[in-house]
């Protein structure tokens, strides 16, 4: 027998705000992450540029792993918590230890902190995808409504970008107290590991799931990968997502490098990335409401090319041209809202897609392949960063006096990788979903199939 969908009617506005937290418990880590994570090693614990990026990197051979092992295994796991919710109690405690350790400095040498960060990473890298595949995998139960999606997602965006601002925030005030960068780091893991646990236990309270009696037999592992790789939709939905998400961790990155380097205001770096997520918050009603107008594909499509745009316009900035860089900033928020809300939209629909063909409802596949995509994303671009600042003479700071001056080389390669490099990757990820293929039309359809066969 086929599993029965979600409910199509309306989640009260309490259902939506309470798991919106579990938001929180990813969006935290993966911010301090992207805009912090490879300044910390280079200019703070001391790691050669080098050495950072494969510190970041190399983990990823077992996010090759991790993601879509947890995932096809979360489809067969059978526990009076459910498939899904299990994942949520035992996940949040080691993501929020796990994340603490990420930001101490140990007292080895350079290869022995490349091992040591890399490590760790892994760690935080394996609970960070128990917590995450468990959330995003109980989406697609709430609603099956395809413009009901598009409002869930933007309320859980919503908690997703102010955890971002809020963690950004704390970095930014506790800077004011704490002027030892090692000591600020720690303190920051400490503070925003302890939050991070609570989320996914909000969301393990106020959720339920479907009896495991209830269930079909899973299907084989190589014939649930195959099925899953092998969902058109899905293989555009991914090549979208990886492409933006790269591009947002790029930009997460170089941020930082662009203030202290390019602009000379090391002070307002925090300030950038505050502006440009401020504004992502206030842009996204304006996706949900061009979603709904007119579809998930063409709404990802004016976001995208409006944020290719203004990342030009950044590129053009010049040294002193600080109130102008404000401004991009701030018109990049609806580039970022598209980003964060329309692609995790479109994933519940491709497990209905995948449902009609497999009988199976396989959400936990599905979102371990969107998180393995999102954390290459990111590794991606903080790697290649690592390696464009050591192919061009980045002078690493060594902590007791003010930044050095980096060769016009470097700060040039800084230039680029916040502008025209990710104004391509976005023209690629236009691509992709101009080649989507599920409109509203055609999920109305996928739902009436869904409900005949029960």
């Amino acid at each position: 027998m086929s599993e029965k969908p979600a409910s199509s009617q309306a989640l009260p506005l309490r259902t939506k705000l309470l798991f919106s937290t579990g938001d929180l418990s990813t969006s935290i880590p993966l911010a301090i992450l992207m805009f912090f994570q490879l300044y910390f090693l280079t200019d703070v614990a001391g790691l050669r540029p080098d050495y950072a990026g494969w510190a970041v990197g190399l983990p990823r051979i077992w996010d090759a792993i991790n993601d879509p092992l947890f995932g096809l295994l979360s489809d067969r796991i059978r526990t009076r918590w459910g498939r899904r919710r299990v994942l949520l109690l035992f996940g949040s405690v080691p993501l929020g230890l796990t994340f603490l350790f990420m930001w101490l400095v140990p007292p080895l040498g350079q290869v022995g902190m490349a091992v040591y960060y890399a490590i760790v990473f892994i760690l935080f890298d394996t609970a960070f995808t128990v917590v995450h595949v468990g959330y995003n995998s109980l989406t697609p139960e709430l609603t099956s409504d395809y413009d009901e999606r598009s409002s869930l997602n933007g309320y859980r965006m919503v908690f997703s970008i102010s955890g971002t601002l809020g963690a950004i925030i704390l970095a930014t005030v506790l800077g004011w107290y704490i002027s030892d960068q090692r000591t600020l780091y720690a303190v920051l893991g400490v503070g925003l590991g302890t939050i991070s646990i609570i989320p996914p236990l909000i969301v393990f309270r106020i959720t339920r799931e479907r009896p495991a009696q209830e269930l079909p037999e899973p299907m084989p592992l190589g014939a649930a990968l195959s099925q899953t790789l092998g969902n058109q939709p899905f293989r555009m939905v991914m090549g979208l997502y990886l492409l933006s998400w790269t591009t947002a961790s790029i930009l997460a990155a170089v941020l930082v490098y662009f203030a202290n380097y390019y602009l000379r205001v090391p002070d307002q770096a925090n300030y950038f990335v505050l502006m440009a997520q401020g504004s992502a918050i206030l842009f996204i009603p304006v996706v949900v409401l061009v979603s709904k107008k007119l579809d998930k594909r063409r709404a990802f499509v004016v976001g995208t090319v409006s944020w290719a745009v203004v990342l030009l316009g950044i590129f053009a900035v010049r040294e002193g041209q600080v109130g102008l860089a404000y401004l991009l900033a701030g018109l990049s928020g609806l580039g970022i809202a598209t980003a964060y809300v329309v692609p995790w939209s479109m994933i519940p629909d491709v497990v209905e897609y995948d449902q009609i063909r497999s009988g199976q409802r396989r959400e936990g596949s599905y979102y371990a392949f969107a998180s393995f995509f999102q954390k290459l994303a990111t590794g991606l671009a903080l790697w290649g960063m690592g390696q464009a600042l050591a192919l061009t003479g980045y002078i690493t700071p060594d902590g007791s006096g003010p930044l050095p001056v980096q060769p016009e080389e470097a700060v040039q390669a800084i230039r680029y990788l916040i502008g025209p490099i990710p104004a391509l990757l976005l023209i690629l990820a236009i691509l992709f979903a101009w080649r989507y293929p599920i409109s509203r039309e055609s999920h109305q359809a996928t739902l009436d199939v869904l409900a005949a066969r029960e």
